[in-house]
């Protein structure tokens, strides 16, 4: 029946064992590496026992945890009873409920279940709910409950009948657009993602942990006039360490977006990605807030954009700055036509209004100045390599003037639509009604020029998130704002 309490399956027992083991991994390798230092047999004894209790514990929190744990619908709420020595409970009502995302790590698959992610509006970074382990089938009757059963007031078992079909169309009965992300899109996304940079921090972190079991020192003594002398082998080592970190980060990038497929099922969107983890997220299209069309340094010269949805009660699946992606990779000539058929409620404009030629100084001395200011000291005291600190004035130069030259706004009747760059390329657009507030910003410098930074905010599952050009024609700023602010003079605006 509806109010009946319901477990999780007993993989999840396996799923709590892994998760509290990654989140001890650390301190058991310090104590891995601290027991077997020493050679004593008592110390070794203890060692293993240590560790034996330790897994044990483990094991039997996740038993008991998984079995006071407790789950069913009622008056419209799903609640959740939990807890080993205090016994806790939450309600979520059934009109906060966003999102019920679903995805499957090894363990899942293993035993063909699935983890249900429950998002409601305003949840943060992490999912209000979660069921670690239960079926496919269960997750479709919970999905079909939560989120399609709309009679409350029928006394009838929501774990049972189906909605009719006219109110929950088949996936089969018509053929949906899709999306695939091929290999070879998804081997461009991992050449040109920043992912090389995350992955060599952490081989550096990792490495930088084992000083005391790696004679560095003594290597440096004996090879230290051959490291010293050998500049090409540095050079080579530094090479190799960045080749590496590279393929790995491709390789990551592709187990991780393996086999994604957008479908669009009427007013939602379905996206599923991964190989190792599969992960499905299911976004409302009614519930988009914005979408973020991105270019990075690497993507803009080969005409690629990555696309972002930005979306209220979703924290599952969040990407780069906390948003969702849509399409990970496209042609920018694409971009307009994917909009179309899967969101065709954002449009882009191609008529951009730039900046006034007096913004562009500006740009120049927000990054030319302290480049300046850091890199002449450094010239000064380190000759005369200390010269090449000077190439960062060119270089804020440049990025500067970019700045400038992509930072631009549209509204229609509809839309706004902003662009701005700080190392990436940004388009963003945003439906009237979502824009939560819309903010004129003026300083003093800026007042003297006739300036003005438009800025708008919309609601996201972090709370919100915010969109700004600086540096408009005066003018245009109040343009804007009228568009935003008064109702009967949209239509006069282009």
């Amino acid at each position: 029946m509806m109010s009946e309490k319901k477990r999780m399956h007993p993989a999840a027992i396996v799923v709590a064992f892994f998760k509290q083991l990654r989140e001890l991994m650390f301190p058991i390798i310090i104590f891995i590496f601290f027991g077997s230092s020493s050679g004593e047999d008592i110390f070794v004894i203890v060692y293993i026992a240590g560790m034996v209790l330790w897994f044990t514990g483990l094991i039997a929190i996740g038993v008991v945890s998984w079995y006071r744990f407790y789950y069913w619908i009622e008056d419209g709420e799903l609640r959740m009873e939990y807890g080993v020595f205090v016994r806790k409970r939450r309600f979520i009502p059934q009109e906060r409920i966003q999102t019920l995302d679903t995805s499957e790590g090894l363990v899942q698959r293993i035993f063909g279940l699935v983890k249900v992610q429950i998002e409601t509006a305003g949840g943060g970074t992490e999912a209000e709910a979660s069921l670690a382990a239960v079926t496919k089938e269960e997750a479709n009757r919970l999905r079909e409950a939560l989120l399609y059963y709309k009679n409350r007031d029928e006394n009838v078992d929501v774990y049972g009948p189906k909605l009719p079909v006219q109110q929950r169309p088949s996936l089969e009965s018509e053929e949906k657009p899709t999306y695939k992300a091929s290999w070879k899109t998804l081997f461009i996304v991992g050449t040109t993602s920043g992912g090389i940079g995350v992955v060599l921090s952490a081989v550096i972190a990792f490495t930088s942990q084992f000083d005391q079991f790696v004679p560095y020192e003594d290597i440096i003594d004996r090879y230290g006039m051959v490291l010293q002398t050998s500049v090409y082998l540095i050079a080579s080592i530094v090479i190799v360490v960045l080749f590496l970190s590279w393929l790995i980060s491709i390789v990551m990038t592709m187990f991780k977006y393996g086999n994604f497929t957008v479908v669009k099922d009427e007013d939602e969107l379905l996206i599923s990605r991964g190989i190792i983890e599969k992960r499905q997220l299911t976004i409302a299209l009614n519930r988009i807030q914005a979408i973020r069309i991105s270019q990075n340094l690497l993507r803009q010269p080969f005409g690629y954009a990555t696309v972002y949805v930005e979306s209220a009660g979703s924290s599952g699946g969040k990407e780069s700055d906390f948003s969702t992606i849509l399409f990970p990779l496209l042609k920018v000539s694409e971009v307009e036509a994917h909009l179309e058929e899967f969101v065709p409620s954002y449009m882009l404009t191609k008529s951009v209004h730039g900046l006034p030629k007096r913004s562009m100084v500006r740009y120049l001395i927000r990054l030319m100045v302290p480049a300046l200011l850091l890199s002449v000291p450094i010239a000064y005291f380190f000759q005369p390599y200390g010269y090449i600190a000077l190439l960062s004035v060119a270089i804020g130069g440049l990025l500067g003037y970019s700045q400038y030259k992509t930072a631009g706004w549209a509204v229609d009747k509809e839309h706004l639509q902003l662009s701005y760059r700080h190392l990436s390329k940004n388009t963003v657009l945003v439906r009237k009604k979502r824009i939560q507030s819309f903010e004129l910003r003026e300083s003093l410098f800026q007042g003297r020029r006739k300036l003005f930074t438009i800025k708008a905010a919309i609601k996201t599952g972090l709370g919100g998130k915010n969109f700004q050009v600086v540096d408009v024609e005066q003018k245009d700023g109040e343009q804007i704002y009228e568009w935003y602010s008064y109702a009967k003079k949209q239509g006069d605006v282009m």
